[in-house]
């Protein structure tokens, strides 16, 4: 009997270090700790809007949720004209949107290639291969995307002002 006591306290135990530490690690960043992480990568930014009000968003070109989020914010000339959207490529690896990602960003305009495809529904031929500097843009933005724990898509930070 002793046994079955000792392995419970034993599992109690476990259970308890699991459960801390998956607390401990899905805290969540600040607003101000995720726009500091996002900084050093806007400049690679496809910005949309007028307004004062900063929205980073991260979305993948295939899903239907970002492509609802972006429909949204095209029609909207008053949600343009009080934020200024920051858009950046995330691939929803189930969605193996890398080779569109990259198509759109070797674009010659991606923006305007983002809201064809995303907005009005055209399909584009997608390359393979992609230059360095679109693959670094590819591979910056997924890194601070995975250290700010972008776990959805459309995954959207609001800082209040400019800078």
């Amino acid at each position: 009997m002793k046994p079955i006591k000792i392995q419970l306290c034993l599992f109690l135990a476990l259970l308890l270090v699991v459960l801390y530490t998956s607390e401990c690690s899905a805290k969540e960043l600040s607003t101000a700790q995720r726009v500091a992480l996002i900084h050093p990568i806007e400049p690679l930014a496809m910005q949309y809007g007028t307004g004062d009000i900063k929205a980073y968003v991260f979305v993948d070109p295939k899903c239907p949720h970002s492509r609802d989020f972006l429909s949204m914010i095209y029609d909207n000339e008053k949600m343009r004209n009080i934020y200024r959207y920051y858009i950046f490529f995330y691939e929803l690896k189930r969605l193996q949107s890398h080779d569109l990602i990259g198509t759109i960003y070797a674009s010659s305009s991606p923006l305007q290639k983002t809201f064809e495809v995303m907005v009005g529904g055209k399909e584009m031929e997608e390359s393979k291969s992609f230059s360095a500097k679109v693959e670094d843009r590819i591979d910056s933005i997924e890194s601070v995307a995975e250290a700010i724990g972008v776990n959805k898509r459309p995954y959207l930070i609001i800082k209040k002002e400019l800078d």
